[in-house]
């Protein structure tokens, strides 16, 4: 028979909060991302001068509604490009804001496109149609063939992303983060007075 001792608590205790430590580290990359690939400016928004902006590749596949996109027919526009899940807590939280700006920026010619990767289509659709989402959203394969396409662009790991993409095609303000309706409203209006 085997007696604890107090050295058997204590290593007992410690690799149950090591434990605990990596299944919270676990949980929290699944929606942060993970390694140390492509994790510059996590947690952060930056707006990029007129002269710092890099191209936005224009991206194509099919959407959740079955339908084609091809970013590219959105050319000249502003455009607004949120990286999401349905598993992710703050992609949720981020939704209604991200619909109140689409409605509100529509008429001042901006396009809002969601990309929804790492995800169950059924799940994702529901997700869509719960938060009345009413822009198209590109779905992203199993080996996440869009998203690797945005490599230097935004980091590969951070979902929920919002990037706006000025009306020359380049990457003109990005979240890396959860946004809300006034954080957007104002890179938007910042985005479309040409600054």
């Amino acid at each position: 028979m085997l007696r604890r001792t107090d050295g058997t608590r204590r290593s007992v205790a410690v690799t149950a909060a090591a434990m605990t430590a990596a299944a919270l580290t676990f949980g929290l990359a699944a929606c942060g991302g993970s390694g140390p690939k492509n994790k510059d400016g996590l947690g952060t928004a930056a707006a990029f001068s007129v002269k710092d902006r890099k191209p936005f590749p224009m991206l194509s596949g099919s959407t959740l509604d079955g339908s084609k996109l091809d970013m590219s027919s959105y050319k000249g526009k502003v455009m607004v490009v949120n990286i999401w899940g349905s598993w992710c807590d703050p992609c949720q939280a981020e939704a209604p804001y991200l619909e109140h700006a689409n409605e509100a920026y529509q008429a001042k010619g901006v396009q809002f496109v969601g990309i929804d990767t790492r995800d169950n289509t059924a799940q994702a659709q529901a997700f869509v149609k719960a938060k009345q989402i009413s822009y198209p959203n590109l779905v992203d394969d199993g080996n996440e063939t869009l998203l690797t396409k945005l490599a230097g662009i935004t980091s590969l790991g951070s979902v929920p992303s919002t990037l706006i993409i000025d009306k020359n095609g380049d990457l003109a303000w990005r979240a890396l983060r959860p946004v809300d309706y006034n954080d957007l409203s104002a890179a938007l209006d910042t985005v479309l007075s040409g600054q």
